[in-house]
């Protein structure tokens, strides 16, 4: 859908290769069902010679609530949950062919991925926050998407919470 890059809370994400990234947000598929829905930014499609496609759903955020103000956190980690299943359920049912509007914009490549085998990575990226922050992050969002993550049998390793530098590291971010 995209080869251009996607600027989100202050990071610019890619450019990425053509047929690799669905800009969720951006999509008419979304357009048509986005009331009272919401999503992360994008799915990567990452793909390698020896290991099967992984679909890494990726959410920017600017900043986040302390985890010690606990009903913002709280609300916080309900959000970014919310987000992430959710995009990752519309690009799954695009790529089953749920959404007619989808089949034009959803790339080839993600029309041929074997979802019976491909990985699925929930990331948070969050711009310019502190590594030794990220801990408490990693953990509540991994508590509130367990259930999501064994229902489908994805890694243990399926959530991820970086910041901009370890998204750099990782080639989300690009420049």
């Amino acid at each position: 859908m995209t080869t251009k890059p996607i600027v989100e809370s202050g990071m610019t994400f890619g450019p990425y290769p053509e047929g690799r990234c669905f800009h969720v947000e951006n999509s008419r598929a979304y357009a048509a069902i986005q009331e009272g829905v919401k999503v992360a930014e994008f799915v990567l499609l990452r793909e390698g010679k020896r290991r099967p496609a992984s679909l890494w759903v990726v959410e920017a955020r600017s900043s986040t609530p302390r985890p010690e103000t606990q009903p913002n956190f709280d609300l916080f980690i309900a959000e970014i949950r919310e987000k992430l299943v959710n995009a990752f359920s519309l690009v799954w049912a695009c790529c089953l062919k749920r959404h007619r509007r989808a089949d034009a914009e959803l790339p080839d490549r993600f029309k041929a991925v074997d979802l019976s085998r491909a990985d699925v990575k929930f990331v948070l990226v969050i711009q310019g926050h502190r590594e030794e922050w990220l801990p408490p992050l990693q953990e509540a969002l991994y508590e509130a998407l367990r259930p999501t993550v064994k229902t489908w049998a994805f890694s243990p390793t399926a959530v991820a919470v970086m910041n901009d530098a370890m998204a750099r590291e990782r080639d989300l971010i690009r420049e």
